[in-house]
């Protein structure tokens, strides 16, 4: 059993998947939509952190407002210098799918709620929160939250 458990975990890890969830309470559910679709088609890589700096080399954007739907391809690129090292050269691959999820008729707010999914080739999984942080960090910008 054991033996199984740490295989699962293994794979989850292999396949760089990882699921993130915002809301934004007292916001129209129309205005998150053109903020989420807006921030999808526009990512932003700028950072004073040279390891956080991107350049985006494609984005394509599927968006499907009647399941509230938006997938993402998305490649980047950087070469990166630091103090006393070779410059290290990278690519990153994603492909996203974020979700405004349906209103809930528990939630009498009915606060718009969305998940992000990122599945990537990162061994590393803290990459795919991080892509979530930014993406939902401009969402929230265009919405001056």
């Amino acid at each position: 059993m054991m033996q199984r458990t740490c295989c699962l975990i293994c794979f989850m890890f292999a396949l760089g998947c990882t699921t993130t969830s915002h809301s934004w309470p007292n916001t129209d559910r129309g205005l998150v939509w053109t903020a989420m679709v807006a921030a999808a088609g526009a990512p932003d890589y700028k950072s004073e952190d040279p390891r956080k700096r991107w350049i985006v080399v494609e984005n394509t954007v599927d968006e499907n407002s009647d399941v509230g739907r938006i997938q993402v391809h998305r490649v980047l690129a950087r070469s990166l210098k630091l103090p006393r090292q070779a410059v290290q050269h990278d690519r990153r691959v994603w492909f996203l799918d974020i979700y405004l999820l349906p209103i809930d008729p528990d939630d009498p707010s009915n606060t718009p709620t969305a998940t992000f999914d990122a599945k990537s080739t990162s061994w590393i999984p803290v990459r795919s929160t991080d892509e979530a942080d930014l993406y939902f960090s401009l969402v929230d910008a265009l919405l001056d939250q």
